[in-house]
């Protein structure tokens, strides 16, 4: 379960998205660097011819898949996917997923009408299908919400049908297909979301509640403010504790529970204004409990900083040390007021010096700085919680995350779900 979010206000084009996925799953912040075709690239469960030149990326992607569930490219596209739930019968056909998708329409999309095409030509030739789940079976297709600092298209997706529709303003997807007959190209006549959606999935996935409260608060915007972009991706629809506790699907920001098992497990905010690329992420599951970092697209890679990396065990690392403090807090070895209190004054000085940076001349070097001191930041306010970080295995409560916190970080690269669950 999933939100991607986008809005053009002031200026700037937004792009924001929760990766919901299991609790367990890590989610990496990987850069890809610009490079020529590599004849044939693997996919995670195929391979596919290869372009002649492929753009560089930053990418939020689960540990075991090729495929990325956020992006964005040297040329500002960004791209989110979201589960779907429709009555095709393909998807246990392996084929490219709805992350490998994602990825292939960043290395390649010059821009987002391009990257949509990219999709779209890519499903005609190979359709979908293959388990998306890390710790069981999970089949399902996908929705795209793609922007440049231009414009943005919603692509919805079942088996190899498709429906796009070019948005203005703002635009937010969710877990159910939502173009009717309103799109600009379909390869059917009629209601695309009628024809193709099993309602029950879509009902139980909460996805109407969680577009509902985005919706909701991008029409309430009356400024660009990054602070509020930020808090879209942190809502909840009850107390921050019981979603600890219990778990809520209709949560912007999920958290997982005895009865639900997906959790938000990393998260992106883009800007793209003037040709100039920011990016914000997390490395880590929970952005209520989490720091936003800055990063300053660059192409050759030079200026790249935590959470983002180069290598993908390191990535884990970042994600996994950042994920056991989350568990102690859920279980209340940390104060959570305390927390929230460092935290958000953290992300507040970042904000602040990042804005005062955008209104100079900012070299790139100077730029780079800023990110690493950023980061440097961050990283001493997770070790002042050292001790209690090594203290996660003996987490008896909530029973749901004591029992999850003993597989973490297990075979979490194994390609074979029956790998990933031993």
């Amino acid at each position: 379960m999933c939100d991607t979010i986008w809005q053009k206000k002031d200026g700037y084009s937004i792009f924001l998205k929760n990766s919901d996925r299991a609790a367990n799953e890590p989610n990496l912040c990987i850069f890809s660097p610009a490079g020529d075709a590599r004849g044939e690239v693997q996919c995670t469960y195929i391979k596919i011819p290869d372009k002649n030149h492929r753009l560089a990326v930053f990418l939020v992607k689960p540990s075991w898949i090729w495929g990325a569930e956020i992006g964005i490219n040297e040329n500002g596209v960004s791209i989110g996917n979201e589960a779907v739930f429709t009555k095709t019968h393909a998807k246990k056909t392996e084929s490219l997923i709805g992350m490998d998708f994602v990825r292939l329409g960043l290395e390649r999309g010059t821009t987002a009408k391009n990257a949509a095409w990219e999709i779209i030509n890519l499903l005609k030739e190979f359709g979908q299908g293959g388990n998306c789940g890390f710790d069981h079976e999970f089949y399902y297709d996908n929705s795209y919400l793609i922007s440049d600092e231009n414009e943005a298209y919603i692509l919805e997706t079942a088996g190899r049908d498709y429906a796009i529709k070019q948005v203005k303003k703002r635009a937010n997807i969710s877990n159910r297909l939502s173009l009717k007959t309103d799109f600009d190209e379909s390869t059917i006549e009629g209601d695309f979301a009628k024809k193709f959606s099993a309602s029950l999935y879509t009902f139980f996935s909460g996805s109407g509640k969680r577009m509902a409260c985005a919706a909701e608060k991008l029409t309430n915007l009356e400024h660009y403010d990054l602070s509020d972009y930020f808090g879209i991706l942190r809502q909840h629809t009850i107390s921050q504790q019981k979603c600890f506790e219990k778990g809520s699907v209709k949560s912007v920001c999920m958290h997982a529970g005895p009865l639900l098992g997906d959790h938000t497990t990393g998260s992106m905010v883009t800007i793209v204004k003037n040709n100039f690329i920011s990016v914000w992420t997390t490395g880590s599951s929970s952005p209520c409990l989490s720091v936003f970092k800055p990063l300053i697209f660059d192409k050759s890679g030079n200026f790249i900083a935590p959470p983002v990396f180069l290598n993908e065990e390191d990535s884990l690392n970042y994600w996994l040390k950042r994920e056991k403090l989350n568990r102690c807090i859920y279980a209340g070895f940390v104060d959570l007021d305390t927390w929230l209190t460092e935290t958000k004054t953290l992300e507040s000085e970042f904000i602040k010096n990042y804005e005062t940076l955008l209104n100079e001349e900012t070299t790139n070097d100077e730029w780079h700085e800023f990110c690493i001191e950023c980061s440097e930041k961050e990283r001493k306010l997770i070790d002042k919680y050292a001790d209690i970080i090594d203290k996660v295995h003996t987490i008896t409560r909530p029973k749901f995350w004591a029992k999850l916190t003993k597989k973490l970080g297990k075979n979490v690269f194994k390609k074979d779900l029956n790998e990933r669950i031993k």
